[in-house]
């Protein structure tokens, strides 16, 4: 499959332009979301965020106003991401088939895949959940476009899988739910209270 391009039009179009679905407001609300969430898991603020398919790196910068000593680490194969804000927002190549090249130390708090899942194929998707899943050492926050949700915006290599084949994919890698696209890996569900997660058979 080819992959998706994504160049300085692509990203002004839709996330900039009058055809962006989201803006500005709602990616603050997504990233304080996001945070707080994993605050509540951890119990301490979140040092450390990953971010799978960053595109430009717009968390990081929303990331480092609310928490200005976290460390962010974006990974994205757009060539152009990487030119304009590779240094500036830490973005190093990859995608989310590859994340195994990455040799990552430790677990991050927050792990994060934004609008990305519904763009990949079956077989990249596999690969990558069961790695993307260790990383997760807090909170995960993956926001994915069903079959069933209303969509708007850029449909161009989007699959249109039900929800009951994500929840599979992701139950069978080990990440639970906690609602609101959050998850957290299996290992820590007995730190957290029965009603703070979700049963895959709910």
């Amino acid at each position: 499959m080819v992959p998706k391009h994504c160049d300085a039009d692509y990203f002004e179009r839709w996330y900039r332009g009058p055809e962006a679905p989201r803006g500005d407001a709602e990616l603050r609300r997504d990233v304080a979301l996001a945070l707080a969430a994993a605050e509540s898991v951890l119990a301490r603020q979140v040092e450390t965020v990953l971010d799978v398919g960053a595109g430009e790196g717009r968390w990081a910068e929303v990331l480092h106003e609310l928490r200005p000593g976290l460390r962010y680490f974006g990974i994205e194969p757009s060539d152009y991401a990487l030119e304009r804000f590779g240094t500036a927002r830490n973005l190093h190549r990859g995608n989310f088939g590859t994340l195994e090249q990455h040799a990552f130390d430790d677990p991050f708090d927050l792990v994060v895949c934004a609008d990305v899942l519904h763009y990949l194929s079956d077989a990249e998707i596999e690969r990558g959940l069961p790695v993307f899943a260790d990383l997760v050492g807090g909170v995960a926050f993956i926001e994915i476009c069903a079959a069933e949700d209303p969509t708007d915006g850029d449909r161009d290599h989007w699959h249109a899988r039900p929800a009951a084949w994500y929840r599979a994919k992701l139950r069978a890698a080990g990440l639970v739910p906690l609602g609101l696209q959050l998850y957290v890996h299996e290992e820590l569900v007995d730190d957290l209270q029965a009603l703070d997660w979700v049963p895959m058979s709910a």
